[in-house]
């Protein structure tokens, strides 16, 4: 989940150790590795406004939302994520709105839905992830149900998505039933204007990993913990038990010594700072991607055309 309130005093608070793998994929070498499309459909939930006023976002916003997500995954030059890091790659993953609808009939991929109209039952449906498939969930067989939900105020939740589940360490929790997808708060989706640093649309980047099996880098935090348990089972990430809320001038040290992360996709840090998925992050999302339950079928879902 990523959030835009960051504890500034946090950041200087980092360890790390060096690394094992741990039951981790290969990375990608020399030969090129397939190209995965994965169709995603886009769920606009506004409250009656007219499609490109205030949060029923023009189709055009969309688009670059979209195209900023490729540009991350694809590592593509010129572009925000272009980075010269030896350890990154790209991820020969790439997103591309849906064009054949739940019943067959063409669609350009975005479904706008007023949330007046279905207001789901905060009564059965505790957890606002969970309602908003009550909104609008296509089979998740076949498309990555992304909500954009205007709802939330700016700087207070910027997304949140599930985790798949494989054998692959710090997946195992069953699969959720409901609310598997990716939701993004309105405001901090693709470029805007909002106040703050999380405004470039990196946000869905950062969630998407997620969603393909990605954790923070420095895993899932508990209190007493030591430095090197820390871990988001990933070699080619150094341990550090925190986020790192810049990346430039003093950016903390890894206990390896090695400068800590902080450019990477799954860091909870400011959207111009983000560019990096390294090797084995790619590695571990396009595993995910061959054998994770209701990841797998999005390679060969039938409601996109494939290069």
């Amino acid at each position: 989940m990523k959030k835009t309130l960051y504890i500034l005093a946090s950041f200087l608070l980092l360890f790390a150790c060096s690394k094992e793998p741990e039951n981790e994929p290969d990375a990608p070498g020399n030969d090129t590795p397939a190209l995965y499309t994965l169709p995603i459909v886009i769920h606009i939930i506004h409250n009656g406004q007219s499609v490109g006023d205030s949060i029923n976002l023009a189709e055009i916003k969309i688009l670059e939302q979209v195209d900023g997500l490729n540009n991350d995954f694809r590592r593509r030059k010129g572009t925000l994520g272009e980075n010269d890091s030896p350890i990154s790659d790209d991820a020969f993953i790439q997103f591309k709105l849906a064009e054949v609808a739940p019943d067959g009939k063409p669609t350009n991929g975005i479904n706008r839905v007023n949330y007046s109209d279905v207001f789901p039952n905060k009564t059965a449906y505790t957890d606002l992830f969970d309602r908003l498939p009550v909104l609008a969930n296509w089979n998740p067989e076949k498309y990555i149900n992304i909500w954009v939900y205007g709802g939330l105020p700016p700087n207070t939740l910027a997304g949140r998505a599930s985790l798949p589940t494989t054998n692959l360490p710090g997946l195992e929790e069953p699969l959720k039933t409901i609310g598997d997808g990716v939701m993004i708060n309105t405001f901090h989706f693709g470029f805007s204007t909002v106040d703050g640093t999380v405004n470039l649309g990196k946000t869905l980047t950062h969630e998407m990993g997620h969603f393909l099996g990605l954790l923070h880098i420095w895993g899932n935090t508990f209190e007493g913990k030591d430095c090197f348990e820390f871990d988001d089972f990933v070699e080619d990430t150094p341990f550090v038990s925190a986020s790192i809320g810049h990346c430039s001038g003093n950016i903390p040290l890894a206990c390896d010594g090695q400068e800590a992360p902080a450019k990477n996709y799954m860091n909870l840090t400011t959207d111009n700072c983000m560019n990096v998925f390294t090797k084995g992050q790619i590695a571990r999302m396009r595993y995910v991607l061959e054998n994770a339950e209701r990841r797998k079928t999005l390679t060969t879902s039938n409601v996109v055309s494939r290069p």
